[in-house]
């Protein structure tokens, strides 16, 4: 069994011992109250019936039977009894005097002395502890006698063998419970235990192997509960960072592809020109240029990404209107708008205030804009709109070009992911225009969220509104 294992079959055998301790001290502490109300309730009972029998004797005229029965049934029913007749007279006193002097020791009284003797056995109902019980008799509509009779309580037990006997046959039930429980519970717990630690170390087992870089892992999940859900979360995670692997050693290659190929071609060039296999004539000069271009594009995307996330420290926040911002950018880049005969509607008010860095504001929308304009259609369109809700604005741009794959859209704010995967797309990206467009998003406490049907993508960008 395993750490958690013993632990929670530890568990729920201590909780149920503590339930079973604290349950025979509530009935140690209940019992004697329980059994008295039980023998008061059947001495009530037992003297209701001996009040009718006397009734139809002292009915038919049989006073001389009275007494017999009232001997015989305190005798055997071991109650003392008291009969006081209609003057107030007691005319009866009980004859149990083992039981009598029972209840005067527990009083302190000495019995030992003859001439008390007498006197003793004479006490009436209300010189003894406890409460007095009455039955009347009655007789054609008249009370002729009144039955008195002690209650049991600790102070006058006078069955205390009876109790004895009751109270020991009742811990041993409660013992052989205990025991049968205790039994039950440790075979529950056991199997509870296996089944309840199993898929947390399973969940250990497969934690361990991706901290050793081996991501490919998943658990199989049963049921709904947390521990379930559990399962299903490091799964998922499984099988995000084994993706973010392959991203990252894509990327590593990519980036070095897009290095080592202008390097390779200015390389080129320059041996050619020194073997003087070719002349350094302008046209041979330029794509050197443009070769040169492109790491330095590459190189100032990695900055800007180095400086995205410099930024989450060190924004200048002050009270920035986006509209002005998002108008700047679509006039630069009306050429390449023109180029592809994208129409582009705003819809935006005049004055829409944000608390921000200018700057990076001016980049988040400049990278998604650029984005929508490269992977648009010819004659597309892109559409930009800005909505207030509680204390957010939430701005929309939406375009219907090319859309991203449903397996793509989780990874595409990772730097140097690219859904276009050709390196010999028209559509020459660095992969990290988005990744620095959510680290300064985030930077000014707001969501990048992004959705895609396979033809279209919407980007919706929430940033908490300024007070003013």
């Amino acid at each position: 069994m395993s750490k958690l294992g013993k632990k929670i079959f530890v568990i729920f055998l201590l909780l149920v011992i503590l339930s079973l301790l604290l349950v025979g001290l509530f009935i140690n502490f209940s019992i004697g109250e329980s059994f008295n109300d039980f023998i008061n309730l059947q001495r009530e009972e037992t003297i209701s019936e001996l009040a009718s029998v006397l009734s139809e004797n002292l009915k038919n005229n049989d006073f001389n039977s009275v007494q017999t029965l009232v001997d015989n049934f305190s005798r055997t029913n071991r109650i003392p009894i008291w009969i006081e007749n209609k003057k107030g007279e007691f005319i009866y006193f009980s004859a149990q005097n083992n039981q009598m002097t029972q209840m005067m020791r527990r009083m302190g009284m000495n019995m030992g002395m003859s001439g008390n003797s007498h006197m003793a056995i004479r006490q009436l109902p209300g010189d003894l502890p406890g409460q007095t019980k009455s039955e009347e008799v009655i007789v054609d509509g008249q009370k002729l006698l009144t039955l008195y009779w002690k209650d049991i309580n600790p102070e006058n037990q006078l069955d205390s063998g009876l109790y004895n006997f009751f109270k020991k046959n009742v811990y041993k039930a409660i013992i052989f419970s205990a025991l049968i429980v205790i039994l039950l519970v440790i075979i529950l717990s056991f199997i509870l235990s296996k089944k309840i630690s199993k898929p947390v170390i399973k969940v250990k087992n497969a934690a361990l192997q991706v901290a050793q870089g081996n991501y490919q892992q998943n658990i199989e999940s049963r049921g709904d509960d947390e521990l379930a859900e559990l399962i299903d979360a490091f799964n998922l995670m499984s099988k995000k960072l084994l993706k973010l692997e392959k991203i990252r050693k894509e990327s590593t290659s990519d980036l070095a592809h897009e290095l080592r190929t202008p390097l390779t071609t200015i390389k080129g060039y320059l041996e050619a020109i020194e073997d003087e296999k070719i002349k350094a004539n302008q046209e041979n000069i330029t794509e050197m240029q443009e070769e040169t271009e492109r790491m330095t594009i590459l190189i100032d995307k990695l900055n800007d990404f180095a400086d995205a996330q410099n930024k989450i420290f060190n924004l200048e926040k002050k009270r920035v209107n986006i509209t002005p911002i998002i108008k700047k950018i679509i006039k630069q880049q009306h050429e390449f708008l023109n180029e592809k005969n994208i129409n582009v509607k705003l819809m935006l008010k005049e004055n829409l205030y944000l608390r921000g860095d200018q700057n990076s504001l001016f980049q988040i929308f400049n990278n998604i804009i650029e984005n929508a304009i490269k992977y648009n259609n010819e004659n597309g369109k892109i559409e930009i709109k800005a909505l207030k809700e509680k204390n957010n604005l939430i701005i929309y741009i939406q375009d219907n070009g090319i859309g991203i794959s449903k397996d793509d859209l989780p990874f595409i704010f990772e730097r140097f992911y690219r859904a276009d995967k050709s390196r010999n797309s028209q559509n020459q990206g660095t992969g990290i225009g988005l990744a620095v467009a959510r680290e300064l998003v985030e930077a000014h406490q707001g969501k990048i969220k992004v959705e895609s049907e396979g033809q279209g993508t919407l980007f919706k960008l929430i940033f908490p509104v300024t007070r003013n």
